[in-house]
């Protein structure tokens, strides 16, 4: 349902004209939004298992896209957000169920190939991309029922990214546009305490925001 909201929320932005892509510089900041996609359950010893989970978050990013033909641009760009790491057991001796939240910073330094698909157009640039995208975390620590504190090392990962996004002019002729745009990120989570164990941590995210062309 979370999900199928934001879908609804970017269309709405991303169905108004947009703004022409010309060759040259695009400077984009926006707001992003992170949906990590994290839902396991792992053994333990005491309790038998916890499981993991991720909220969303809300951050921002901006970019630089240097689009050397109609056609063809290639943008670095950065994202940061601190979406929640929870820890759940069911049943833990002397405790009950319990449930441990701490935000894990995560920087999303990417670099994409864009490829614009309306060159001609003079009121709107919907452009599609996808290339790399070098994952930043912090690391994690919990307060535990007990009073001590479980301290969680997360390795950082590079991945593979895919987006689409469209831009909205704010003026004939003018260098200003709004934009919306949709990415999702294929990437790994590693944690290790007293071992190590990986897991899927796909990011969708959306962003909404300004972009100058000069």
């Amino acid at each position: 349902m979370k999900r199928a909201l934001v879908f609804l929320a970017v269309a709405g932005i991303i169905a108004a004209p947009a703004a022409a892509a010309d060759s040259g510089w695009h400077l984009r900041v926006f707001a992003a939004g992170f949906d990590p996609d994290l839902d396991v359950v792992v053994p333990a010893e005491n309790p038998e298992e916890i499981r993991i989970t991720a909220d969303s978050d809300l951050g921002f990013g901006a970019s630089l896209e240097y689009q050397f033909s109609g056609l063809l641009g290639l943008e670095l760009g950065v994202m940061k957000a601190s979406p929640a790491i929870l820890l759940t057991a069911e049943d833990v001796p002397g405790f009950g169920d319990i449930s441990l939240t701490d935000s894990m910073s995560t920087t999303a330094i990417t670099l994409d190939l864009n490829f614009h698909l309306t060159p001609n157009s003079q009121s709107f640039d919907f452009y599609v991309g996808a290339g790399i995208a070098s994952m930043g975390y912090g690391d994690l620590r919990y307060l535990e029922p007990d009073g001590d504190y479980l301290d969680l090392d997360v390795s950082n990962d590079l991945g593979y990214s895919a987006k689409a996004g469209l831009g909205i002019s704010l003026g004939k002729n003018s260098k200003w546009a709004a934009f919306g745009g949709l990415r999702y990120i294929w990437t790994d989570l590693e944690v290790t305490q007293e071992n190590a164990a990986t897991f899927d941590f796909n990011t969708f995210s959306f962003s909404v925001g300004i972009a100058v062309s000069f």
